[in-house]
């Protein structure tokens, strides 16, 4: 029997099992507004002795009450209390309309006993840093550029609008830092959910975890994980939002959503198009016709443009007696991406490009029973993931954009017409159970399967004959299993978290690079092992205000299938690599003082061996190794402080010190104790945000401007003495070859949201790169000079 059938088993009976037992339950729904019939969000719910909070569009729900009679309350800052009975029949879903009148005296405080699941998510010993993509909605920013103004973490990208991104959490980087939408992973998905593409529309909030994981992330991460949580959508709803932007940028979104009167049925849609030429200036080095030395040459870049579709539809049944909800969506994606140059901006391409596509259903099912005590979370998807490159030129390009005819084919010195199709099933179970009020276990179990087979009638072939070498089938497949322990002690003064993980992994391709003349059956290969790592998260409450967390983990990370099978671009296959091990400790404090000024510190340290980079070997190849062992710590420091009602300003800094050791080979020797290559290890952020009515009480100006700077940091290891000096290495400048350093760079945005009084219409405007200053990242290649957008956002509904 297959594992895909026991999959499909264990699912049906998680269902029946749950419709037993779910029959003398059912829910108290309900929706607050204001005497004008505006939603009023974060307004305090108590029943009885449970307590929610209401979301944005003024809805709240209680799961699982049983028959009886209650008292429900009701409370939100500006507004008079409310308090009545109710009684709830057996079976019954009760929908509770509630209107609250303004309080006629503002209220200087009120006591608010509901937690929101952002402030839970802040309390856990496994504190996320959470990015609130609500506030910053409406401006004219993307997601990488939130995302950068956080503490310790950077995004690196390639290029512009679609250039490939990659987050550096404390230093690690690549696959090392996992991805998620609502806890299921999102490796299924490719470049679907690109962050320098994603519209913030369809996200609540971001939760980027450094280190440790949450045992309901389900992955094998060493360098942390970024969650995208996406906004819950039930109500009637129909959103519309325009950007146009410098370098012929365009970025379109509609998203709409219902449900029916009972609030047994919801649907929705959320469809959005990216385009732009990504055609700035950016300083390449040119051969001099006399001499063939390279010159610098400021062009703009011809041959860089990026266009994605995105759209998700789906349907849920909800607050059913055998469902909590059971949920099918539809994602489909297509992205089409012509690519300037290889990994380094050392030759231009004028008709190279990749393509990307697929429609990927989903199933999500959710059930609560023993009155709310044990809860049932189930995914499935399956996915056709289509990949090609493009590389049939009979030519090559330079950098001006001038054409000379040749007679081989392809630019790259790699001609391609491939196309690779990877059908990917991903199935997550969740399950978890509140032993008692202090103690809790989670069981989370992630499997991933995929086949990857393909063709190119311009790729390698078998030595002898004409079998296309992408026709034989690829395939990897990942089990990650966590139980976590869940513990409050010292009057929930100390919260414990136990967490341990299983990892089996088992992949079976070709070890051939593809540039390679001879490809035999020698080149197959297989690999598997299996690994067990444990994680212990504390945090102690000193006082209302403060608290201490300590972290500790021993772990590994499994090879990725890109890592062993390469990219079908320019990285290359590598199955001779191992997993990396990785022992890691964390300790953070945070504090609020006077409700003004908030604090946190953070510190790490990480002893990693057998790290995977991605390396440049062959041009223009590139290829994952197990490069070297890594050790190291490094700290952050985040604060914001509400200058006064209507300012506020927040700034932080990261240093890290990540060095390799071990290394035993007499010519390579000089590596030890030499910075982690293609690394920055210090970089900063400062914002101001303002806000101002300014011809009523109902508009809203928001004007905001953020400061980046990161230090010099070095493309190649070079010797630790040839390094910059002073202060953590914070003055002067290393004393090697420029080309491999890269600079200080000082990064400057700035804009304003306004809100209309009818509260329907946001405009949004934002400068970035205002200084015009040259920025570079990843490898060296350079990001786009100043550009400006602007932004619409108009609420039908």
């Amino acid at each position: 029997m297959t594992l895909t059938r026991h999959i499909c088993i264990y699912i049906l009976t998680l269902i029946s099992t749950q419709i037993a037992f779910a029959q003398q339950y059912s829910a108290i729904r309900g929706s607050v507004r204001s005497t004008d019939n505006q939603p009023i969000r974060d307004a305090s719910i108590r029943l009885d002795n449970q307590t929610t909070k209401t979301l944005p569009d003024g809805s709240f729900l209680f799961e699982n009450v049983p028959t009886g009679h209650y008292t429900i309350s009701v409370s939100s800052l500006g507004y008079a209390n409310l308090e009545q009975k109710i009684s709830k029949n057996a079976g019954e879903t009760l929908f509770i309309p509630i209107t609250l009148l303004t309080e006629a005296h503002y209220l200087e405080s009120i006591e608010v006993t509901g937690k929101t699941e952002l402030q839970l998510a802040k309390e856990q010993p496994i504190r996320p840093i959470i990015i609130d993509t609500r506030a910053a909605v409406t401006q004219a920013t993307n997601l990488s550029e939130l995302m950068n103004r956080s503490a310790g973490v950077r995004i690196r990208q390639s290029g512009a609008v679609g250039g490939n991104p990659e987050t550096s959490i404390n230093g690690f980087q690549g696959k090392a830092v996992k991805y998620f939408k609502d806890g299921i992973p999102l490796d299924y998905l490719g470049d679907g959910y690109n962050l320098s593409s994603m519209p913030l529309e369809i996200l609540n909030r971001i939760e980027v975890y450094k280190g440790v994981l949450p045992v309901f992330l389900g992955a094998d991460a060493l360098g942390g994980a970024v969650n995208l949580v996406t906004e819950k959508r039930n109500s009637p709803q129909l959103h519309l939002n325009y950007e146009i932007g410098s370098f012929n940028t365009h970025r379109v979104g509609l998203i709409g959503s219902n449900q029916s009167a009972d609030q047994k049925w919801a649907y929705g849609a959320e469809l959005f198009f990216n385009h732009s030429d990504n055609d700035y200036k950016a300083l390449v080095g040119i051969p001099d016709p006399e001499t063939k030395n390279l010159v610098k040459q400021r062009v703009p870049l011809f041959h860089n443009a990026f266009r994605s579709y995105f759209g998700e539809g789906y349907i849920s049944m909800q607050n059913r007696s055998w469902a909590d909800e059971l949920r099918f969506a539809v994602t489909a994606f297509s992205i089409n991406k012509e690519q300037q140059h290889p990994a380094l901006m050392t030759e231009a391409y004028g008709a190279v490009r990749a393509t990307q596509n697929t429609i990927a259903p989903s199933l999500r099912y959710k059930k609560t029973i023993m009155d709310g005590r044990l809860a049932f979370d189930q995914f499935i998807s399956y996915n056709n993931l289509e990949s090609q490159r493009i590389d049939t030129l009979m030519g090559s390009y330079d950098w001006y954009g001038n054409f000379t005819p040749k007679s081989s084919r392809g630019e790259s010195r790699l001609p391609s017409q491939s196309k690779v199709n990877e059908k990917q099933i991903v199935a997550r179970s969740g399950i978890n159970y509140q032993l008692n009020g202090s103690t809790k276990l989670n069981l989370n179990y992630v499997f991933t399967d995929a086949k990857r087979k393909g063709e190119d009638p311009y790729g390698a072939r078998f030595d002898g004959t004409d079998i296309d070498v992408l026709s034989i089938e690829s395939s990897y497949q990942k089990h990650v299993l966590g139980l976590g322990f869940d513990k409050y002690f010292l009057k929930e003064r100390l919260h414990n978290q136990t967490i341990a993980k299983f990892y089996h992994y088992r992949a079976a391709g070709l070890n051939n690079t593809w540039f390679s003349t001879t490809v035999t059956d020698k080149d197959k290969r297989k690999e598997s092992g299996s690994y067990w790592g444990i994680a212990e998260a504390l945090k102690y409450k000193l006082d209302h205000n403060s608290s201490l967390r300590l972290s500790a983990e021993y772990t590994y990370r499994m090879p990725e299938r890109e890592e062993l099978f390469g990219n079908n671009v320019f990285v290359v296959p590598n199955f001779e690599l191992s997993p990396e091990k990785s022992t890691n400790l964390s300790l953070g404090y945070q504090s609020r003082y006077f409700d003004k000024l908030a604090v946190e510190v953070n510190g790490f340290y990480r002893h990693t061996k057998g790290l995977i980079l991605l390396v440049p070997i062959q041009a223009p190849n590139a290829q994952y190794q197990n490069q070297e062992n890594v050790r190291g710590f490094g700290f952050d420091l985040d604060l914001s402080y509400q200058l006064a009602r209507n300012y506020r300003i927040n700034a932080n800094a990261t240093w890290q010190d990540l060095r390799i050791f071990g290394i035993t080979a007499a010519q390579d020797a000089w590596k030890n104790d030499a910075r982690l290559r293609n690394t920055p290890y210090f970089f900063a952020n400062a914002g101001l945000q303002a806000d101002y009515h300014l011809f009523s009480k109902n508009d809203l100006l928001n004007v905001f401007i953020n400061y980046n700077f990161l230090r010099e940091f070095y493309l190649e290891t070079i010797p630790k003495a040839a390094e910059a000096g002073g202060f953590l290495g914070l003055s002067g400048s290393a004393n090697l070859n420029s080309d491999l350093v890269i600079p200080d760079q000082h990064m400057l945005h700035a804009g304003f949201t306004y809100k209309l009084p009818s509260g329907r219409v946001n405009i949004g405007a934002e400068v970035r790169n205002l200084l015009d200053k040259d920025l570079f990242d990843y490898y060296r290649i350079q990001r786009p000079g100043r550009s400006f957008h602007l932004k619409l956002s108009y609420n039908i509904l």
